[in-house]
């Protein structure tokens, strides 16, 4: 099974160190870096380090193509960049030395035009063959409608392929009706697209552990009750909760010295579609030993300061340590 990531919002990711976060002070910097960014990115990042090739096809803002495609390249990234109207939004992303608190920060990026949407829809389904993964990462420009992610949806199914979402709310609620194969939202985003609210704000605290396996446990099986045919519900530190059907299974997560828990998500979707692209034709995917992949390798990556930053090593080490839990 090839692996397709499409990032149809992409983004430069602005890494500021600083040594504590003041709301109205003036401060500076320790250290900055500006890296290509974005949903998609940090995963084929992921799949790279595990030596999978996953081409991405990215919506480019052209004021800023030249800037971000060399950021790609110098990554070994593989990408089919389609030129859309305007700039490149940028992430700000906070990292305090004294606490190791990271704040993110992301703009919303340019509008964009149904014209540009329906060439970027089209090269997705012209480059989808039969047997594919297409992962839709991240969120989309504003000026969108949500249906627009339906009619790509239906156009991968049309060629035969099997897609991913992980998008923000709005777009995560409107995918419902064209059964998405499987859904990775955290806990806060499928709680606000079963509401139909918004999620502007991550909850970055999460303490009680059987409110929330319940409560991730809820949102999983309602969103495969309202179209997903598989849902993996993230709940941070805690763990993740897998509905299929009425079916569903909760794994804990793999405690780790965290340094930044940025791309953490991405990671886990890295894990999981790298062990569901594996699966042999004519095989069961074994959805479980998928999600603890995908969670070993959210775990390695939260002890990197660099999204996507993972090491295969590691990743294994713990996916060992999570079987003889499993087990035990």
């Amino acid at each position: 099974m090839a692996l397709i990531i499409v990032n149809p919002n992409p983004v430069f990711d602005r890494t500021i160190t600083v040594n504590e976060l003041i709301p109205g002070a003036v401060m500076r910097t320790l250290n900055v870096e500006l890296t290509a960014g974005g949903k998609g990115i940090n995963v084929a990042r992921v799949l790279r380090a595990f030596g999978r090739s996953a081409p991405l096809i990215i919506p480019t803002g052209a004021q800023d193509r030249a800037r971000y495609e060399s950021f790609l390249e110098t990554e070994g990234a593989q990408a089919q960049l389609i030129d859309v109207a305007g700039p490149i939004r940028i992430s700000s992303i906070y990292l305090e030395e004294a606490s190791n608190r990271v704040t993110v920060v992301n703009d919303a990026g340019h509008p964009m035009s149904k014209a540009d949407w329906n060439a970027t829809r089209d090269s997705i389904v012209a480059a989808t063959k039969s047997g594919d993964i297409v992962l839709v990462m991240g969120s989309f420009p504003p000026d969108l409608d949500p249906e627009s992610l339906v009619s790509l949806i239906h156009g991968i199914h049309n060629q035969g392929a099997e897609v991913l979402i992980d998008v923000n709310p709005q777009w995560l609620a409107a995918s419902l009706s064209a059964k998405p194969d499987v859904v990775t939202p955290n806990i806060d985003e499928a709680e606000a697209a079963l509401r139909q609210g918004r999620a502007d704000v991550m909850d970055s605290q999460i303490h009680d552990h059987d409110l929330t396996r319940d409560r991730a446990e809820k949102a999983a099986l309602e969103l495969c009750q309202r179209g997903a045919l598989r849902a993996f519900v993230t709940a941070g530190e805690m763990g993740v909760a897998m509905a299929n059907g009425d079916q569903i299974e909760w794994a804990a997560s793999y405690p780790v010295e965290t340094v930044s828990t940025v791309g953490a998500g991405d990671s886990f979707v890295a894990g999981l579609a790298y062990e569901w692209s594996t699966t042999k034709q004519g095989q069961a995917v074994d959805w479980a030993t998928a999600m603890r992949f995908g969670i070993a390798t959210s775990a390695n990556s939260c002890e990197q300061v660099r999204a996507g930053g993972v090491s295969p090593v590691r990743v294994q080490e713990i996916m060992n340590s999570l079987r003889e839990k499993s087990h035990s």
